[in-house]
């Protein structure tokens, strides 16, 4: 029938979208504040452990994947809104046609990334167009951003963008929690100090992101929902004969990473190599152990299944670190306490190294074996860690039993006395570049050199 319509109002598209990404945001927020309350509650016993078992392995991850589905629904409906008033010439208005009509049959999607792999991935992209790549990023910038296998220099780009969301949510979204002096629960008060305290992280993060939006900080993977946030320091180019997967230890959140402490280790071999070839990704692209130190330590820490769940993140990303590696290149695994049992997790699942270096790291996964061609070595102080790996208590196939690793002890600042052989202090000063570790670090440094 003549002046039949067919699609949606743009408009109405674009305020339906922008309601759905609001309400994907709110139920983030409220994932966060449940999750502060739960680890901070004041509840000792099985039960309470059971309980917050089950609100991370299910009921978090559950809220955290509605918020994900409501932000891409928001994305594909600004995507249809820019099509429509694409194709109706910028109008605004409805397009005449059949059901479809004026959409663009080329223009990449999220079904084009679907259950593919890196290396499929990394084709579909090279194929398409310069204008078809600005446009998925435009679009999609959570997964132009996270995605295995689009090139790094385009995800860098695109968690620009998602930085300055994260921004906009952060002080559009994120009011500070206020206390209710009606509430006389005897537990209330260490609550809302979690929950404060939850907070005060996040909005933390604002003066970081603003780097990242500056192009002063390069992010190869961000993505709050998903507890992901990879830093890359240097440039991983054609000319990159050395590329570094740092992966730091237990308790490392996305807050870890705005002081830049964490990047220190890998910042100084990207800064020692005068010909700047060397490139390092600080990953946490999942969510680590964390919680109090029973909970992080004893219980998440060495739980097999734990790692079992992030390993294959690890793998993943690995792949598409490898798909860039020039053909000089060496690629570096370095885990810092679990980190190490990130990275030999990831191995188990089809990640391949050159070199695996410990810095104090703890067991391997049970059925972990050295892979033929793969240099391991170890470079701990006396610390915590070891001293309980000796007594049996957080695993038995640790670096420093292992036969495959080269072994690398050194003296403490406090000296060889028995207090050092519970140092916390020590088990962190490995990951350091201060003074004291100056003779690890260089060791570290030569290792690497060493082709």
């Amino acid at each position: 029938m003549a002046g039949t319509f067919y699609g949606a109002d743009v408009a109405q598209l674009r305020l339906l979208a922008a309601s759905i990404r609001s309400a994907g945001r709110s139920l983030d927020g409220q994932r966060q504040m449940l999750a502060a309350g739960v680890d901070g509650t004041l509840w000792p016993g099985p039960d309470a452990e059971r309980f917050r078992g089950e609100w991370k392995s299910s009921h978090s991850r559950s809220l955290s994947a509605a918020a994900l589905f409501l932000k891409q629904a928001a994305e594909e409906l600004v995507r249809q809104a820019n099509e429509q008033e694409s194709a109706s010439g910028g109008s605004g208005g409805l397009i005449a046609g059949g059901p479809g009509a004026g959409l663009q049959a080329s223009t990449p999607g999220p079904g084009d990334v679907s259950g593919k792999s890196a290396a499929e991935v990394r084709a579909w992209w090279l194929a398409l167009t310069a204008s078809q790549q600005q446009a998925f990023i435009r679009r999609y910038p959570i997964l132009a951003g996270n995605t295995n296998g689009i090139p790094f220099s385009a995800r860098i780009e695109a968690n620009r963008a998602n930085a300055q969301s994260r921004i906009d949510w952060l002080r559009n979204n994120d009011p500070e929690p206020k206390l209710n002096p009606w509430i006389f629960d005897s537990s209330y008060p260490a609550r809302f100090a979690a929950e404060h305290e939850a907070w005060r992280k996040r909005q933390e993060g604002i003066g970081y992101l603003h780097k990242v939006v500056e192009g002063k900080v390069q992010l190869a993977a961000y993505d709050p929902a998903r507890s992901s946030i990879i830093e890359l320091i240097g440039n991983y180019t054609a000319d990159t004969t050395t590329v570094v997967t740092y992966v730091p230890g237990t308790t490392t959140n996305e807050a870890s990473f705005y002081a830049g402490r964490l990047q220190d280790v890998p910042g100084r071999l990207v800064t020692a190599d005068k010909s700047g070839g060397t490139a390092a990704f600080v990953y946490k692209g999942s969510e680590f152990p964390h919680g109090g130190f029973v909970e992080a330590f004893l219980v998440e820490a060495k739980d097999d299944g734990f790692v079992a769940r992030s390993a294959p993140v690890l793998a993943g990303f690995q792949q598409a670190v490898a798909l860039e590696l020039p053909v000089q290149a060496q690629a570096v695994g370095i885990g810092h306490s679990w980190g190490l049992r990130n990275l030999t997790g990831a191995e188990m699942e089809g990640a391949r190294f050159n070199k695996l270096i410990a810095l104090s790291g703890a067991a391997m996964p049970p059925a972990w074996t050295p892979v033929p061609g793969t240099d391991y070595t170890s470079y701990t102080y006396p610390d915590i860690l070891l001293t309980a790996e000796t007594m049996g208590l957080v695993g038995e196939n640790y670096p420093m039993r292992e036969p495959a690793f080269d072994k690398h002890v050194y003296a403490p600042p406090g000296g060889l006395t028995p207090a050092e052989l519970y140092s916390k202090d020590n088990h962190s000063l490995i990951a350091t570049t201060d003074p004291e570790n100056e003779e690890a670090l260089a060791d570290v440094l030569a290792e690497i050199r060493e082709r």
